[in-house]
C-alpha cells in the first residue's frame, strides 16, 4: 500500500528550518529597528531635541523595514506553496 503523501528527502527539512529561521530573525530585527526609532523620536520629544529629524527619519526607515518584512513574507510561503503544489519538482 503506497501513502499519498511523498516522503521528503532529508534536505528539505533543514532547507526549510533554514528559511524559517532567516524569516523569523528579519522580522524580530525589523520589530527592533522600528522600536528603537519610536523610542529615539520619544527621547528627542522627552529633552526638546530636534524632533523633526526623528520624524523624518522614521518616515523613510520604518516603511522600508515594514516592505522588506512583508517581502520576505510574500516570497517564504510563496515558495512553500509552490513547493505543496509541485512536491516532486527539482
Amino acid at each position: 500500500m503506497e501513502s499519498s503523501t511523498p516522503i521528503a528527502p532529508p534536505g528539505d527539512r533543514s532547507v526549510y528550518r533554514a528559511q524559517l529561521a532567516t524569516l523569523i530573525g528579519f522580522s524580530c530585527f525589523a520589530a527592533v529597528v522600528i522600536l528603537w526609532i519610536a523610542r529615539l523620536m520619544y527621547v528627542s520629544w522627552l529633552l526638546e531635541d530636534v524632533f523633526s529629524a526623528s520624524i523624518g527619519i522614521a518616515l523613510v526607515a520604518v516603511p522600508v523595514f515594514l516592505t522588506l518584512a512583508i517581502v520576505f513574507n510574500y516570497v517564504f510561503w510563496g515558495l512553500q506553496r509552490g513547493r505543496q503544489a509541485h512536491p516532486h519538482a527539482p
